[in-house]
Formats: C-alpha cells, structure tokens, sequence
C-alpha cells in the first residue's frame, strides 16, 4: 500500500511538474535577465541560405518570437514576398499561449497575398504573402516556418539576429551552406564570434549563432540598432541575375556588371536629339546645358515605380521614356544621362542607399546595398548632382534624401565609391523676421518672413508641391504655437539652386497673445519659433548619444507695445555653449518698441553616454528660454 501511495505521489508531482512548465515554448522559461527592457523574445531563430548555383538559392526560416506586450505586436508579424525570381514553396505557423500550449496552426486561407505596392505611381510583380494572429492575450508566442527560392545569386539577405530594439534572443542561428569553391565575402559587425565551419565532399557549412542576448533598450539619440547588435552581410563573388553575371569582388567590377545590364539603353529618338538641340544652342556654358535638359525632363516626365523583369534592376530605355513620359528612378536617370550625352556632355549613372536619416552605406564592402538611383554630371568647376524622380527639386540639389553619404558612381571602367554633397550650418538655415502690434488688450498683429534654406526647407517644398492653397492653410493654422491667432493671408516664394530656399510670408492676428492682468501686460518675445524638444534625465544611459540635426536659426522680432506701460521685468541676456550647440537671446525695450534677437546653432555628433544628460539640460534651457516673459506695468 506504502508503494501504491509512493508511486501516486510521484505521478502526482510528474504531473503537477508538467503542468507548470507548460508546453514546448512556456514564458516562465525565459531568462529573467532577457526580459528587462524586453517587449519581445526570440525563442529560436535558424535561417539557412543554400547556395545551389548561381540560378539557385534556397532560404529555409523558423522562427519563434514570444510577444511579452502590446509595444511588441509588430514582431508578431510575418511577411514574405515572391516575383518571377523567388517562389514561397511552403508557409506554416502556430499560436502558442503563456504556458507554451499550442493554440491552434494557421489555416492556408489566412494567409493574405496582395501586390507589394498599392500605390498608384509603382507598377511591379512582386507579391506578399504576410500573416497576423492578431492575439491579445498576452504573453503569447508564434511560431513561423517557411521555405523560398529564388532563381538569383545576386542579393543574399543579411543575418539580423536582433533587429528591433527592445528585443531579447534565446537562440538564433545562420547556416551558410555552399560550394566549396564558391566564394562568399562575409562582413561581421559588433562582436560576432567566428563561424563553426565543416566541411563534406564538395560542400562547406558555415555556422553563426548567438544566444542569451539581452535587448538594446530604445534611447533618445542612441546609433541605430545596425550599430548595436551583431549582424552578418553577405556579398557574392560571382552571381548571376535573369540573363546577366557578375562579381561583387571589387567595386570596379561591379560597376562593370551594370554598364553590360545597362548596355544599349541610352539611344533617343531623332525628336528628342533635336530638341536637345534646340535647348542647348543659345546656353552659354555647359551648367547651363544641364539645367535646361533637367528641366525639360521634368516638364516632360514623372515617376512610375517599374519593378518589373529581372527584379526590376534593369532601366527601361531611354527612348520608353521618351516615348512614354514616365520611367522609375532607374530609367529617368538613364533618360538624363541620353540627353546629356546627345548634347556632348559626359554624365553618370549613380546607385545610392536613399532616405532622410538613412544609415551610409559599407563603403569597404563591395556588395548590394542600394535602393535608388541618380544621375552625376561632373563639370569643370564641380558636379551638379540630379534627382530625376522629382519634377520640382532644382538641380544640384540632393537634400536629406541623399545628401550627405557615399554612392557607387558608374563610369566607363566600372563603379567608383563618391560622396554626395554634404550641408551643414553654412547651408542649413532658417532665418525669421517678425514685426507686429500689439494694443492695450493683448491682442497681437504680427507679419512674419521666415526663410528656409537647403535641408530646412525639404519638408515646406515637398507641402508646397503636394498640398493644395486650403491644405498649405491648414496646416500653417495648426503648426503654429499659440493659443488663438488667426492666418489673415500667407504666400510662398521658391529660390532654386544648389542650395535652394523658400520664403514663407504671413499675415497673423493673435487676440489673447498677450496676458493683461491688472495694470500688468505679460508677453512671450518669442512668438513663434519655440524649442519644444524636452528630454528625461537618465543616469543609467547605455549607449552613445548620436546627433543627426546639424543647422543655424536666427529670429529677430520688433513689436509695438502700447503706449503708456514701462518694462518691470525683462529676461536677462542670455549666451549657452555646449558641444551640441549654441544658444543667444536678448530683448530690449525702447521707445514703445520692443526688440528681440534670438540665434541657436545645432551640432552634428557622436558624444559618450555620460554626456546625455549634458544634452538634457541644453534643451531644458533652451526651452524655458524660449518661453521666458516680459512685464510690463502701466505707468500711473
């Protein structure tokens, strides 16, 4: 009987074990010290990229991710795409509750196929198949695995083990399996210890893995996370893509696999070289010649996305889009560089990793790391640099888009690495001018002229181009920091150029602006451009502090004040240098008139963690500058 009942209790305890633990993938098996800052954690990760041949390349992914909260629902998402050159040959899923318990697998008829753009300016073949669960209960986990090839050697996809923020990894694992004599250059970034390699017959495997890693908490200002966790990039020797082959080896040889792709497509139609022609006859040096061939090209043309046929690498014709008014980025910067060159001016053909805040590309590693293309124009004297997606940006002109990085520039020996233009302080500038009334009530009439120029102006340009008169008002009516006012009347006036400006001119009526109280008139000498930017000190900073925003504002503001008050209190003059930027205002009162004068410069920069909190105090200062007041008392 004593062993009837040791053997229940035994079976009792086993069971009660089991119902703790839970299923395959229970929560409460996560490391404590992977879920501080975690909103998600990857279970397990194995991504296996087989190189077959160079027409062949098979991805194979498992993937396991339990969502501790709401913030981390994105990492619940799974995606993948397919065009003639990748076919998804199988998908499957699962849901997992807090106790590891298999909810239920995901049924064929769930899973969403659309085309990767919807918009009305991309014409392409690729398709996404993507799926959700949609859970709520959380925590949860979700388990993916899916198997793709796709017919090229060209772009093999990156090991991003830790690819968001606040994201912790149990496991995850890359498996490079490849000819023995093919050749993959790999680039190792943030501490990755080295691949386990073996070796079987004609084949080499190489393994990565990391394990146990905590997540990198999100930072005001810290590197992105490509700068922060270990990641693997790939780039093949010799590839292959629909009819073309190549090597990535150099640059230069690069270079070369995209003037054979783009071989044959620069030739025009007679009416295009004729109007070239004409355009270019009375231009008195070639600067000339370019700008008027850029602007025909933009009168004469807009973007389409055309992401069709070999991934969509190869531009359509010059003539297509003289035929047709439309082309890609591809295929316009192929059409700028046929109309320059049947005017007698040499011009290149340039690939770019493109985008505000977009991280610079690995320069020292030849491979595939471009999104966009654009048209360099080397003269004499300088490069005038063309985006020929914009029908409005004045030449020369490259902006936050592609400003301030390297690019692969496509000559007759191949590819060359260039630097784009860079803008800084010098260039980067918003300069105001404001002069107004304001009556015994408080109530405020200001005209303000405010200019932007170079980076500061990109988003008023891209409002002005897209945004109807009714919209550009609207927005001016909600951007602006003050209670009640109203916009009277507003205009803009565009300068072109390398470094273009723009002119915003309004009328605005405040009636509240100033506060009376009593004999006392209160007033914000700074009335429009306040810093608003106010940061929580933090003692525990990790990582560096990395400023991207690099520009020079000056405000000056001249107001009539009623008559009859004399100032009883006035903001002292105040001067703040930091290494992140530097700070002046002042205000005097003369004669009824009061005068404010207010500069900040902002620094671009990489500073260490301790110095975060020297950051923090900057802008507090800045912002209680900026909203310091003035007091007027009505003189008996």
């Amino acid at each position: 009987m004593k062993q009837l009942l040791l053997l229940f209790s035994m079976f009792i305890s086993m069971t009660v074990s089991i119902t703790v633990v839970g299923g395959e993938y229970p929560v409460s098996a996560i490391p404590n010290e992977l879920l501080k800052n975690a909103n998600a954690v990857i279970r397990k990760q194995e991504q296996v990229i087989e190189i077959n041949s160079l027409n062949k390349v098979t991805l194979r992914d498992h993937y396991v991710i339990t969502i501790l909260n709401e913030a981390g629902e994105n990492e619940a998402y799974w995606m993948e795409y397919y065009s003639r050159l990748r076919t998804i040959h199988h998908i499957e899923g699962a849901l997992y509750d807090a106790m590891g318990n298999k909810i239920r697998t995901i049924r064929k008829s769930e899973i969403k196929d659309e085309p990767v753009s919807s918009s009305m300016t991309m014409v392409d073949d690729d398709r996404i198949k993507y799926h959700n669960f949609y859970y709520k209960t959380f925590p949860y986990t979700v388990e993916y695995e899916s198997e793709v090839t796709k017919s090229e050697s060209m772009f093999l996809p990156s090991w991003t083990p830790l690819n968001a923020k606040n994201v912790a990894v149990e496991l995850s694992s890359l498996t490079l399996i490849s000819p023995i004599d093919y050749e993959v250059r790999v680039k190792i970034f943030n501490s990755l210890k080295p691949a386990v390699v073996t070796t079987a017959g004609k084949i080499k495997t190489s393994i990565w893995s990391i394990s146990q890693q905590p997540p990198v908490p999100r930072e005001y200002a810290a590197p992105g996370i490509y700068e922060l966790a270990p990641y693997i990039s790939f780039g093949p020797s010799a590839f292959k893509l629909g009819d073309y082959t190549g090597s990535m080896r150099t640059w230069k040889e690069y270079g070369q696999f995209i003037i054979k792709m783009n071989s044959g497509l620069t030739d025009l139609p007679q009416s295009i070289k004729d109007k070239v022609a004409q355009l270019t006859a009375s231009a008195k040096s070639d600067e000339e010649k370019v700008k008027r061939l850029y602007e025909f090209m933009q009168r004469n043309t807009h973007y389409v996305g055309i992401q069709l046929g070999i991934g969509g690498w190869r531009p359509f014709s010059a003539s297509y889009v003289a035929e047709n008014g439309y082309g890609d980025c591809k295929a316009l910067s192929n059409y700028m560089v046929a109309l320059l060159k049947a005017a007698g001016i040499q011009a290149n053909y340039v690939l770019i990793r493109s985008g505000e805040n977009e991280r610079d590309i690995s320069f020292d590693f030849p491979s595939s790391q471009f999104n966009h293309a654009i048209c360099a124009v080397p003269l004499k004297q300088d490069t005038i640099w063309l985006e020929c997606t914009s029908q409005t940006v004045p030449a020369g002109y490259m902006g936050s888009f592609t400003g301030n990085r390297h690019a692969l520039m496509i000559t007759d020996d191949g590819g060359t690495i260039v630097a784009t233009p860079r803008y800084d302080k010098n260039q980067n500038t918003l300069r105001g001018n404001f002069s107004g009334i304001i009556d015994p009530e408080g109530k405020l009439n200001l005209q303000a002229i405010i200019t932007y120029q170079a980076e500061c102006s990109d988003v008023l340009h891209g409002r002005i181009h897209a945004q109807s008169k009714e919209e550009q008002l609207k927005y001016l009516k909600k951007s602006l920091d003050i209670p009640y006012y109203d916009i009277v009347d507003f205009s803009y006036l565009e300068s072109g150029g390398k470094i273009p400006s723009i002119t915003e001119n309004f009328h605005l009526q405040a009636p509240n602006y100033s506060q009376v109280s009593g004999k006392r008139l209160f007033i914000i000498p700074n009335v429009l451009n306040r810093w608003d930017n106010k940061l929580d000190a933090d003692t525990a900073r990790f990582h560096p502090v990395v400023l991207t925003d690099e520009r020079y504002e000056s405000d000056s503001v001249f107001i009539a004040l009623p008559s009859g008050y004399r100032p009883e209190s006035l903001p002292k003059p105040l001067e703040i240098q930091t290494p992140y930027g530097n700070y002046t205002a002042s205000v005097t009162i003369k004669d009824d008139q009061l005068m404010y004068s207010r500069t900040l410069s902002l620094n671009r920069g990489r500073f260490p963690a301790p110095d975060y909190n020297k950051l923090v105090k900057f802008y507090e200062q800045v912002y209680k500058a900026d909203r310091a007041k003035v007091v007027l008392v009505k003189s008996e």
